[in-house]
């Protein structure tokens, strides 16, 4: 597989209050859990932050402890869609970018090698986009493998200032992995559990 992990990060969450890559569980930052996660499908791990990031030098120690690359965000204010322009960017033509939010902590190893599998391997594949789908019907447009097809059509959304990222999906050839798809494996119900607020957090940790 010719694939790079890009995970994006270094964003001030206004419903958390903080920069969600810190906040820990069970002892480990969020970023660093992706991370390791990511390794287990990826040769090459980056971690996408913005240019006026707070906190640059504990991103950078990260990643070099971490075996990543730090890029800065091409783009300022353009959220998600700015990081997956800049992860395409970093990729050569032959090369797919698994994208990955830092607040992803119950990401599982078998669940990326299913979803790699699904895009890569799948009879009749060639997907541009593969995307999974959680368990209440939402697309998880930030865990996802974004082929270089999909390129032109970011820029083409980028220039239009549309930035609602799953816009893209009827642009290219999109593969929707649905909740039946990976129910069978460990906590599937909470695999694509992303945080968004302290409730959120405090909630996963009790469970």
């Amino acid at each position: 597989m010719n694939m790079k992990a890009f995970v994006q990060a270094g964003g001030y969450s206004s419903r958390m209050g903080r920069d969600k890559s810190w906040i820990e569980i069970d002892g480990r930052p969020m970023i660093e859990i992706v991370l390791a996660t990511a390794r287990t499908v990826a040769g090459e791990l980056n971690i996408i932050i913005s240019n006026d990031n707070p906190d640059p030098a504990r991103y950078r120690e990260t990643a070099t402890n971490r075996g990543a690359k730090l890029i800065f965000d091409l783009h300022d204010h353009k959220g998600p869609l700015g990081g997956i322009h800049t992860a395409l960017r970093a990729c050569s033509q032959h090369e797919t970018a698994l994208i990955l939010a830092c607040d992803l902590p119950c990401l599982t190893d078998d669940f990326l090698r299913l979803l790699t599998g699904i895009h890569f391997d799948e009879p009749g594949a060639g997907f541009d986009l593969t995307v999974p789908v959680d368990r209440e019907g939402r697309i998880q447009m930030l865990c996802g493998l974004y082929s270089p097809a999909c390129l032109i059509p970011v820029e083409r959304m980028l220039s239009e200032d549309i930035l609602k990222v799953d816009r893209l999906c009827p642009e290219v050839k999109t593969r929707r992995v649905d909740f039946a798809a990976y129910s069978h494996l460990p906590n599937a119900e909470r695999i694509l559990t992303n945080l968004n607020s302290m409730p959120e957090y405090l909630a996963t940790l009790e469970k």
